[in-house]
């Protein structure tokens, strides 16, 4: 059984959402240089906002991302996700998303 890496990030992304408008389409974190043996932790602050998880031949499942909320993403090749439009949210949210990268040094 292989043992994974949850807290050994090297990056970190910001992403700010100004309102419910701001959306992310769905996609799968695969990129070559994202270490998939570690998960991917998303921090949550501000607005709650809805993530939207998918996968071939499984029923969609819809999470709130509170203010404070971690989230532990594994799995990144098998699942897309999203962050669909919410007009109704009129406050700004921030999310931290950590990873470890591959370095080329």
């Amino acid at each position: 059984m292989r043992r994974r890496k949850l807290f050994e990030y090297n990056f970190v992304l910001l992403n700010f959402y100004e309102s419910g408008h701001a959306k992310i389409g769905a996609h799968k974190d695969d990129e070559p240089t994202l270490d998939q043996t570690v998960d991917i932790a998303t921090l949550s602050f501000g607005a709650c906002r809805d993530m939207i998880f998918s996968k071939k031949g499984y029923k969609s499942v819809r999470q709130e991302l509170e203010a404070g909320s971690l989230l532990l993403m594994h799995d990144q090749k098998e699942w897309t996700h999203a962050n669909p439009p919410q007009p109704c949210v009129k406050e700004p949210r921030i999310s931290l998303t950590f990873r470890r990268v591959w370095s080329s040094l």
